[in-house]
């Protein structure tokens, strides 16, 4: 397991990941884009804005999919809320972060 920074243009979180997640972080990213645009239990996600389809999602949902679908035997957990958007604490800076 390592440490992952998520945010979704909102206050950035420190989690636990499997530590595949954190080497291979384009890949599960991708499959999520295409799990929430194709599969019908990310249906909660797809809103349906007459000429387009969009798709509401954020960190937490991520870290769900991850949990329920790719690893859960490994499930990750969430460590730390930082108070403000861009106030990582110098001790995390060197952690790999992914904005949604």
């Amino acid at each position: 397991m390592k440490h992952l920074i998520l945010s979704a243009d909102n206050t950035p979180s420190l989690y636990l990941v499997p530590e595949d997640v954190t080497n291979n972080l384009d890949k599960h990213l991708k499959k999520f884009w295409e799990w929430m645009q194709t599969n019908p239990n990310a249906e909660k996600y797809r809103i349906d804005c007459g000429n387009f389809i969009s798709i509401c999602y954020n960190e937490s949902d991520f870290i769900q999919y991850l949990n329920t679908w790719i690893f859960p035997d490994q499930p990750a957990q969430l460590i730390e809320a930082f108070d403000e958007y861009m106030d990582i604490p110098e001790k995390y800076k060197h952690i790999q972060w992914f904005n949604f």
